[in-house]
This record gives structure tokens, sequence and C-alpha cells, in this order.
């Protein structure tokens, strides 16, 4: 995949992963430039499109931490984070869902973040995060364990 195709086909999906941790349209440009310029600076080979996307998306991941470790910001969650999951029905307020959320260890949120908000599977996170999938996936459930009961309290 050439320069261009690459641009052309996760553009998109960086400024999104971006724009999900700083919620700030300037900041999620420049990581998203960070993120592409990172990739050309290097000649990288990948096995697959897979591991080029997962590669770009840790690298957007980590320029959005940097971000957020220097200018602060809090992390705001989307309501469709929730979508589709029976279990979080009985939730309606947005601002209850956020501060559980925020309480959350940062490996649980990221995960979760990545599994509900990027609508990566639990493969596709792991791959990303470079951890076994059946660590991703212990991690999910005490996330939404932890959820459940910090929503409770």
């Amino acid at each position: 995949m050439n320069g261009e195709e690459v641009v052309r086909t996760y553009s998109d999906m960086i400024y999104k992963i971006a724009y999900r941790y700083v919620h700030n349209q300037y900041d999620a440009e420049d990581i998203l430039s960070e993120t592409l310029l990172n990739y050309f600076k290097k000649e990288r080979e990948f096995e697959s499109e897979e591991h080029r996307k997962a590669w770009l998306i840790r690298v957007a991941i980590n320029e959005s931490k940097n971000v957020l470790s220097k200018t602060h910001y809090d992390e705001e969650i989307n309501e469709e984070l929730l979508g589709g999951e029976d279990e979080w029905s009985g939730i309606t307020d947005a601002m209850d869902l956020k501060s559980a959320i925020q309480k959350l260890p940062e490996h649980q949120r990221e995960v979760i973040l990545l599994y509900y908000m990027q609508n990566l599977s639990v493969n596709e996170v792991a791959d990303m995060l470079g951890k076994n999938k059946n660590t991703v996936a212990v991690t999910l459930a005490r996330a939404r364990e932890n959820l459940r009961k910090y929503l409770e309290s």
C-alpha cells in the first residue's frame, strides 16, 4: 500500500480515535499529523493490513495520551459506549457513566473505550495493545463489573 492509500484509508480512523481521547478538533488534527508523520519517517514492513492498522491505532493512542498528559483534558464518554448492551439499558444518567468510567484503572478504561467506542473486537484490541486476547477479555469483563459496582453505589 503506497503512502497516498495509507492516508486515504486510515486518516478518518486515526482522527476519530484522537478526537475520542482529546475532544478537541485541533489537537485531534495534530495527533493525526503526528501519527502519519511517524508512519512515514521510516519504511516499515507489516505482515498484513491488520498489523498496519493495529500499529497506526497504537501510535494514535500514544500520541493522544501524550496530548492528554500535557493538557490534562477530561475524557468525555459518549452514550454510544453502552449501545446494544442489555445489561446497561437501565442507565439513563450519562454523567454517572462518565464518572464511573473515569474511576476505572487506565488499562480497563482503555479496553472499554477501544471495544465500545472504536467497535474493535477483542482480538483487534489484543493485537493493538500487544496483549493476549484472553487477557483483554478478562480486563473487559472486570471493567464491566467495576462499572456496574460504581453505578450501583
